[in-house]
């Protein structure tokens, strides 16, 4: 055996020997949490509950980190740069980890090839809301009183998911749809309430302080089911609008490389969170559906949502707008 295979077999046992001693220690100091969209946002809140939960499972010091901006990707470059030791987490999103590919493909700088998946936590479909001075129950009641007063239905979207569908519903409606981005859900949602747009597809995080005073009320949910939550509200599909399907997740993700070991123990603490019943009233009151965090299922679904989400962009035709 030549002396440099020698030094190559040993030095790759010390890289493996040191990496299973990293996921034995595994968390030694503060994990810090990044999230791509601004306070108050279900990022946010989701980030928050993760962080309780490392605390509780792994006994860690979680930090959240806000990085807003960019559709998100200032936050995706960030965590696919990271050393991949476990340390630095990324509260992932259908934004940021599936639409803003097929959007942003010459300019994102990351990739699905960039991260490991941790656990998808959080999964519900985002709500068509319109403001209180605008008459109808239904899309076509809006369109139609629209079209009477003579005034465009600005579309307010705050994150890739919801700019896509801000699109593709002036499409399956033919109506005068213009989309107004905001740099989150919660700016758009500020504006639907005031007036300044009609009606604007955002997460019920964002969303439901606005609903819970009378200052916007929800449409229509963009899903194959109503939702528990809301079994009055009818879903786009019932309304006419086939193959008219959103959806908006949270998925935790570390940088591609990062021990298995270590994506367990993050995995534990995500499962322990959806476990506690803390969790299970806010996933209620968001309308969000029940996961179980398993980490070969949120594989599952984060690969389905990559390809729905590259033929919603092909056939939206949408740009991205960051």
């Amino acid at each position: 055996m030549s002396a440099w295979i020698r030094t190559t077999l040993a030095t790759t046992m010390l890289l493996v020997a040191a990496a299973s001693a990293s996921a034995d220690d595994f968390p030694s100091r503060p994990i810090t949490i990044v999230v791509p969209f601004g306070a108050g946002s279900g990022s946010d809140i989701a980030a928050r509950f993760y962080a309780r939960a490392l605390k509780e499972k792994l006994n860690a010091t979680a930090v959240v980190d806000l990085k807003p901006g960019a559709a998100g990707m200032i936050a995706g470059q960030l965590v696919a740069r990271a050393a991949p030791d476990g340390y630095t987490v990324l509260m992932g999103s259908g934004t940021v980890n599936a639409a803003n590919y097929p959007l942003f493909r010459d300019q994102i700088g990351y990739g699905p090839q960039h991260f490991a998946t941790v656990a998808t936590i959080y999964v519900s479909p985002p709500l068509l809301l319109a403001n209180r001075g605008l008459a109808g129950d239904s899309v076509a009641e809006l369109i139609a009183g629209a079209q009477r007063a003579q005034r465009k239905l600005e579309c307010g979207s705050g994150n890739a998911v919801t700019q896509v569908a801000c699109e593709l519903l002036r499409r399956k409606t033919g109506a005068d749809i213009v989309n107004v981005p905001y740099k989150g859900n919660g700016q758009s949602m500020t504006d639907l309430a005031s007036g300044q747009i009609a009606i604007a597809f955002s997460d019920m995080a964002a969303a439901s302080p606005h609903v819970t005073r009378g200052a916007a009320r929800i449409v229509a949910v963009p899903s194959a089911y109503r939702l528990p939550g809301l079994p009055d509200v009818r879903t786009l599909a019932e309304q006419g609008f086939s193959d008219f399907e959103f959806m908006s997740w949270n998925t935790l993700y570390v940088p591609v490389g990062t021990p298995q070991d270590v994506i367990r123990k993050l995995n534990e603490a995500a499962r322990h969170m959806l476990a506690s019943p803390e969790w299970d009233k806010q996933r209620v009151a968001s309308f969000g559906l029940k996961v179980s965090g398993d980490q070969q299922e949120s594989q599952a679904f984060v690969t389905a949502e990559l390809i729905r989400w590259e033929r919603y962009v092909r056939e939206t035709g949408v740009k991205g707008a960051p």
